[in-house]
């Protein structure tokens, strides 16, 4: 659903805020949805076009119960694209709205600036939707219960990459996460009878080929742990028997698995990137007298820690100020960390007022110091 003409404008205000602060994102699409809607686009993983798989189902119940007994509430979503995608809940009041498009534009400057996404596919809205198309057709090919099943094995090893490897060359490693070893092409078959006569497998080649290809498949598969031994789906993908439509299936769960992996990696900072931001327009710039209550009561529920609880939100939050008040004072380098005079640590100030710039460097790196 469009925006209203009211939330359109409060949106043009809130971008302007965010821009005037620094913030540099790509285009952001709102979407106002219900909140059956929204629970679904979250059970897919925040994509409105997955592949069908049962675990999509299971986590859409379990959303919707927990906001049919007032357990938790989605108030947005934010898509890492180009353009970024974002999704309001329709029944927030109009102080919630601003702050969760503030809270976006923060989360689409993280995404856009951070290094740990450099390597995402930013037209992963489309790339999901083809992920889709192709699972289908193995689903009609093949038989539902099939694929599902091996989807569930290659969901119970998504985990299994190398998370790292976007960033970094490995030593021995002649190929990136990218680079896969597809079987060899073959002529489009409409009748699976004439599969054999059009692409026969038993060529002069073929028959040379297995006569030696036993003690060269055994160092090859060596060669392949030795230079990427962290990436175990990448490893199957090219050495384990799967038929073609399983190596295909097994390399959409991978991809989608480096897609998701950079929002665990910064979860933290992220979030926390987010929460600043979203706090110093709001209290800066675009709160009204009348919602101050309001917005203080929804901001402390958002940094509440429950004991013995972990907040991403709060601690993230914190971390930012931390260094923002660290640098604006110049509480850093070799003469602030061999005082010891405690009083004098404790009111030390420089006056550099390096904080804010210190802070967009730290959202760049996602390195605290």
């Amino acid at each position: 659903m469009a925006l209203t003409e009211n939330l359109i404008r409060i949106r043009e205000k809130i971008e302007e805020y965010a821009r005037k602060c620094g913030l540099d994102f790509f285009e952001v699409i709102f979407e106002l949805l219900p909140w059956e809607e929204i629970n679904m686009i979250a059970a897919y993983g925040g994509f409105p076009n997955r592949y069908p798989h049962w675990r999509f189902g299971m986590e859409y119940e379990e959303l919707s119960k927990g906001y049919s007994y007032g357990l938790q509430r989605i108030y947005e979503m934010v898509i890492n694209n180009d353009p970024c995608y974002a999704y309001l809940l329709d029944s927030n009041k109009e102080v919630d709205q601003k702050l969760v498009m503030a809270h976006v534009y923060a989360h689409c400057d993280f995404f856009k600036n951070n290094i740990f996404f450099r390597h995402t596919n930013r037209k992963m809205m489309d790339e999901t939707a083809n992920h889709a198309t192709r699972i289908k057709k193995y689903i009609d090919r093949f038989g539902i219960e099939a694929v599902e099943e091996f989807i569930d094995i290659c969901l119970s090893i998504d985990n299994l990459i190398d998370i790292h490897s976007p960033y970094i060359k490995r030593k021995g490693s002649e190929s990136s996460q990218d680079d896969i070893n597809v079987q060899k092409k073959k002529f489009p078959v409409k009748k699976e009878y004439m599969s054999h006569f059009i692409n026969p497998d038993n060529s002069e080649e073929d028959n040379k080929s297995q006569q030696d290809s036993k003690d060269e498949k055994v160092e090859k598969i060596i060669s392949n742990t030795i230079s990427n031994p962290r990436d175990i789906l990448l490893f199957l993908i090219n050495n384990a028997p799967l038929k073609e439509w399983q190596q295909d299936v097994l390399s959409i769960i991978r991809e989608e698995a480096y897609y998701f992996a950079p929002q665990g990696q910064t979860k933290i900072m992220n979030e926390g990137w987010a929460t600043f931001w979203h706090s110093r327009i709001m209290t800066m710039m675009a709160l009204k007298d009348d919602e101050l209550i309001d917005y203080a009561d929804h901001h402390s529920g958002t940094v509440a820690i429950q004991p013995g609880g972990f907040n991403p939100y709060k601690i993230g939050l914190e971390l930012f100020r931390d260094i923002e008040d660290r640098w604006n004072k110049g509480k850093f380098g070799r003469d602030y960390e061999e005082c010891d005079d405690m009083t004098r640590k404790r009111n030390w100030d420089l006056k550099l007022n390096q904080g804010i710039q210190k802070i967009f460097e730290v959202r760049r790196l996602d390195i605290y110091r």
